[in-house]
């Protein structure tokens, strides 16, 4: 090649590699963070995949085989009744990722949303001014107080939506700009995926008033609190959403029944959530100054929904993670900047740990299992029959359906206890404990009952009303399936 006269040969740049090394050596400690929780979590693959997978992975496939559901189809006592799956687009995903990779391959989707949304609060964090020391604690501290994060389920895409619409916020309410506005469409793909959405929306429109006290700010901040309400329509439900919001927000009939629905009460399971929680006030109320106008309205919030209900405090330690390294920075301010030697061992320390832990999670996701089996489900279904009902527990009344899709609309019921109205959800508190009359009547025309032997007192209970001349055909870890003869006279099951 020729070169021009006159003109000096281009250098090579070395800006990525350079990147690299001080992305290292300044959040070598926050990335070690994120890579402990991938190793952390993918040793216990099976604490991951719950009810709600399977709910996810059954529902999705009805969705790809018949379109969008606005009836049951899929248990006996709600047969027909109104449904709305708000949810259709996350089922949906996750059913193609199974259908390809099997649940293995969704338990990393999984682990890929929560690592996702961990590095985009910590990226806001930083962004927003926060200094490295007090990033990586935030990140510990995130999954430690709500350990739900990394379950399975559709609520997994919501938690990176939540740190991109949030990160979006707070990044614009520092330097302003039209970046703000992919919130919007961030929201309408959120509206598809997970009920959470409006938290979100309420956050995008909280913001949009506070920038209505600006004049210079007022035509953006009205498009942001018109249009985000209006996100959690844009769904191929429509209007009908509506009601489903009413319903899930406002009077959910099965909150006292379920605990992650239930107001945060102290016990060791959330000592670390009040604990949290508890810091973070304090600091607020002494450094509030440190955070933007909007997180001095938003952090009350998403901690009062914490309080409220126990399944919204993943949201309160997503957005702790973006406000608590600069309330830190602010009631113990650096000294000056790190040495050399720390920087170099902050980098270190990244790499080695992220390979580390990559390693270890590679080789636990390698050797995970479903403890419930195929055989299991086909065992079952061979006992119902042709026309058999089966009555499950409800942790493995959509596993049984996923495996098993014969079973559709002879399983009693499942985790959708939204279609419960609340008198039938105390029968069926009352049917689940043994202690009410509709037990005797329900398990009588059901040909197999599953039931948790965890309970010792409530197995042998259950024992006791089973019909003469059943028998124990199945045993599981945790789980106990029992055939009797249905008695003749027995109808239809009414709760």
């Amino acid at each position: 090649m020729i070169e021009r006269i006159g003109v000096a040969p281009r250098k090579r740049s070395w800006a990525a590699p350079a990147f690299a090394t001080r992305l290292l050596e300044r959040d070598g400690l926050a990335i070690a963070a994120v890579a402990f929780w991938v190793a952390a979590l993918s040793a216990r693959p099976l604490q991951m995949v719950v009810q709600d997978s399977w709910l996810s992975f059954v529902d999705g496939r009805l969705i790809a085989r018949h379109g969008l559901p606005h009836v049951d189809t899929l248990t006996s006592w709600t047969l027909g009744r109104h449904w709305i799956d708000q949810q259709w687009l996350a089922h949906l995903v996750l059913y193609e990722v199974v259908q390809r990779g099997g649940v293995r391959a969704a338990v990393v989707l999984g682990l890929v949303c929560v690592v996702a949304a961990l590095a985009v609060t910590a990226v806001c964090a930083r962004s927003a001014g926060a200094g490295p020391r007090w990033v990586a604690p935030a990140l510990l501290l995130g999954v430690l107080a709500a350990p739900w994060l990394a379950q399975l389920r559709a609520q997994s895409f919501a938690l990176v939506l939540f740190a991109a619409v949030y990160a979006l916020v707070v990044h614009d309410a520092r330097r302003p700009g039209r970046r703000v506005f992919w919130a919007l469409p961030l929201l309408v793909l959120w509206a598809n995926l997970h009920g959470s959405v409006a938290l979100g929306a309420g956050l995008t429109a909280l913001y949009g008033l506070l920038l209505c006290r600006r004049r210079d700010s007022r035509a953006r901040g009205l498009l942001l609190a018109l249009a985000s309400p209006l996100c959690l329509l844009a769904s191929p439900y429509g209007l009908q959403l509506v009601g489903y919001y009413r319903l899930m927000l406002l009077h959910p009939p099965f909150a006292k029944y379920i605990q992650e629905w239930q107001p945060a009460s102290f016990s060791a399971t959330n000592a670390i959530f009040f604990v949290s929680a508890f810091v973070v006030v304090a600091l607020w109320g002494a450094h509030r100054r440190a955070l933007t106008p909007f997180e001095r309205w938003a952090l009350p919030l998403v901690l009062t929904g914490a309080l409220l209900a126990v399944r919204n405090a993943v949201w309160f330690e997503l957005a702790a993670v973006v406000a608590l390294p600069r309330l830190l920075d602010a009631a113990l301010p650096a000294r000056g900047d790190l040495p050399p030697r720390a920087l170099r061992l902050n980098a270190r320390i990244g790499i080695v740990a992220t390979v580390v832990f990559v390693l270890v999670g590679g080789l636990e996701l390698g050797r995970f299992q479903p403890v419930a089996t195929p055989a299991a489900a086909a065992a079952i279904a061979r006992a119902a029959g042709d026309k058999g009902i089966v009555l499950p527990d409800d942790a493995y009344a959509d596993w049984l359906l996923w495996q098993q899709p014969s079973l559709a609309g002879r399983v009693a019921y499942d985790v959708r206890f939204e279609l419960f109205d609340p008198n039938e959800l105390t029968q069926l508190v009352g049917l689940d404990r043994g202690s009410d009359a509709a037990w005797r009547h329900c398990g009588a025309v059901a040909r197999v009952v599953m039931f948790p032997t965890s309970d010792a007192a409530h197995a042998a209970f259950r024992d006791h009303l089973l019909a003469p001349g059943s028998r124990t055909m199945l045993r599981l870890p945790g789980l106990v399936a029992v055939t009797q003869p249905v008695r003749a006279h027995a109808g239809a099951c009414t709760l």
